[in-house]
């Protein structure tokens, strides 16, 4: 028989609180600077790549990594005020909700198109290359990128998920 014993979760010191906090902050600075380069690039410096269906899919990508990388530099703050073992806990319940959805909606946008670029790879292999063999698979990567995750985020937030309980 095993003997296992009950222990107690001790509590993050406020060395630990303070590095979840803060530690994300110069990682979605980069991210937000280097997305806001690859979209400025295509959109305006050269927006013939577009034609391709991957340049399409990394612009898509950086979209969704923007604002990402705006609500990952907010880390803490949105938590409702006052919540344990939180430091730099500011907000209420509504905007860690609100960071929650974004969070989660993003990011499987975001796993979403960098999975698309090798399903991508793969049809170009399949196709020789011929785009117009396999162009359509486009619009159900935007679909599966947003209306999936927005599906559970919502189901998320009407079940109080995203707070800390």
């Amino acid at each position: 028989a095993h003997n296992f014993t009950r222990t107690m979760m001790v509590p993050p010191t406020t060395s630990q609180q303070m590095g979840a906090a803060y530690a994300p902050m110069p990682f979605a600075i980069i991210s937000f600077l280097s997305s806001s380069y690859v979209v400025y690039h295509l959109l305006f410096q050269e927006r013939q790549k577009l034609k391709r269906l991957y340049h399409r899919l990394v612009l898509a990508m950086n979209l969704a990594l923007l604002p990402l990388a705006f609500v990952n530099a907010w880390t803490t703050l949105p938590a409702p005020e006052g919540t344990p073992n939180v430091v730099g806990a500011m907000g209420t319940v509504s905007t860690c909700t609100a960071q929650g959805i974004l969070r989660m909606t993003l990011s499987f946008a975001v796993a979403t198109y960098y999975a698309s670029l090798i399903l991508q790879a793969f049809m170009g292999i399949r196709n020789n290359f011929k785009e117009q063999n396999y162009r359509w698979i486009e619009r159900y990567i935007h679909f599966v990128a947003y209306c999936i995750p927005c599906i559970y985020a919502i189901i998320f937030a009407a079940t109080d998920n995203f707070n800390p309980s």
